[in-house]
């Protein structure tokens, strides 16, 4: 079954040394300990789902916590 939109999030670590969290809409979130590693993973995933027939909304947690949309 095809989605026909879903929300990629990247979440910054929550205090230093911990990880980043990528999570496509409600699936359970994937850790990384790099941001790139993360971002990387993420990008992967929206371009496979879109590969799928989805349209996909990729977020960015900032330093301040809102959310921003991330140009792939």
């Amino acid at each position: 079954m095809t989605q026909s939109h879903l929300r990629i999030y990247v979440v910054r670590p929550p205090e230093p040394g911990a990880e980043w969290a990528v999570r496509v809409d409600a699936e359970k979130p994937v850790r990384f300990h790099a941001e790139t590693q993360a971002l990387a993973y993420a990008v992967r995933q929206a371009q496979v789902r879109r590969g799928q027939g989805a349209t996909v909304d990729l977020r960015l947690e900032d330093d301040l916590g809102q959310w921003r949309s991330m140009t792939w």
